[in-house]
């Protein structure tokens, strides 16, 4: 009878090591099955990264004129120079952001042209102050005036 006893427990540490076999495999398919999604998701992210950066490298734009009138109604001229077309996103006066845009603002510009944005200023315009304009566009391209009212 005790040689039934040993060979049933001979039985179970080969099936235990199988069974522990099997679950390491699981786990090791498991954790490559992961890996390999986040690595393409990365290599996706990577490659829309750089395709912007290589884009924003190609817009150029410059502000060529600043004027305003007694209502902190401030107008920009700004010419695209860059080898793409660009959109105006967001505008800066003095480090505070433009949130009242009277025209100018997602219109799209081709190369070469000019836009015009008109928005009244976050803060107020004094005669003879300077003020650092900065425009930004919607890939973060960005063009910098200190305008002197």
């Amino acid at each position: 009878m005790s040689k039934l006893i040993h060979n049933k427990r001979g039985i179970s540490e080969i099936v235990s090591s199988l069974l522990l076999i099997l679950i390491v495999a699981s786990a090791g398919v498991v954790i490559y099955a992961y890996s390999v999604g986040v690595f393409n998701t990365s290599a996706s992210h990577f490659q829309l990264q750089t395709q912007l950066d290589e884009e924003r490298s190609r817009e150029r734009l410059q502000i060529i004129r600043v004027w305003w009138d007694t209502a902190n109604q401030l107008n920009l001229t700004v010419l695209n120079h860059g080898d793409i077309g660009i959109s105006v996103d967001a505008v800066y006066v003095n480090g505070t952001t433009v949130t009242n845009f009277l025209t100018g603002r997602g219109v799209f510009t081709s190369v070469g042209q000019l836009v015009n944005i008109k928005f009244i200023s976050p803060v107020a315009i004094g005669s003879g102050s300077v003020y650092e304009i900065i425009v930004v566009t919607e890939r973060g391209g960005k063009a910098v005036v200190n305008w002197k009212a």
